[in-house]
């Protein structure tokens, strides 16, 4: 068994991930080649075995990413950040919280092609803008107030939560 912060383990899934997709680019290149000459095989037993040596790795990094994700899981839905919030929870609500920012900041963010003055024939000079802007601005500066509370209360809890798992390639 393997005793990781849930910070660890996360930082572990990446690499995992970046291994997997090493061994996935293989096929694409190292293991693509002529296999036959003449109906001949050049396919040497070096080669082949290296091809099952990558697909076992595959099968084994899988094994561990799932593990560990799977253990990050459980640990987050059953595990407390504050009373009555679970990490589950909070990851969530964060989620939410900088969706809402990053969309609200786009419509208040009047740039190049968006004009607030424009003078429409027939009309005269309009002005556009969000109603109640000032409060919309606010209620992001809030949003962010919160998201960045909880970010650090999530980075607090990662470091410090561990976990137990089986890794094959570790």
């Amino acid at each position: 068994m393997t005793t990781l912060s849930i910070q660890q383990a996360v930082f572990l899934i990446s690499t995992l991930r970046q291994q997997l997709n090493r061994e996935m680019q293989k096929f694409h290149s190292e293991y693509r080649t002529p296999i036959a000459v003449n109906s001949k095989s050049i396919v040497t037993a070096e080669k082949s075995q290296k091809v099952f040596d990558s697909l076992q790795k595959m099968d084994q990094l899988k094994h561990d990413i799932v593990t560990l994700k799977t253990a990050i899981h459980l640990k987050n839905s059953t595990s407390e950040i504050e009373a009555g919030v679970t990490a589950s929870d909070m990851l969530e609500q964060l989620k939410l919280e900088r969706k809402m920012i990053e969309e609200l900041q786009s419509y208040t963010a009047f740039g190049y092609g968006q004009e607030r003055i424009k003078t429409v024939a027939g009309v005269g000079v309009v002005e556009e803008g969000i109603i109640e802007e000032d409060r919309v601005n606010a209620y992001i500066e809030e949003l962010e107030a919160a998201a960045n509370a909880k970010s650090m209360k999530v980075d607090q809890f990662n470091s410090t939560m561990m976990i137990e798992v089986e890794l094959l390639t570790s």
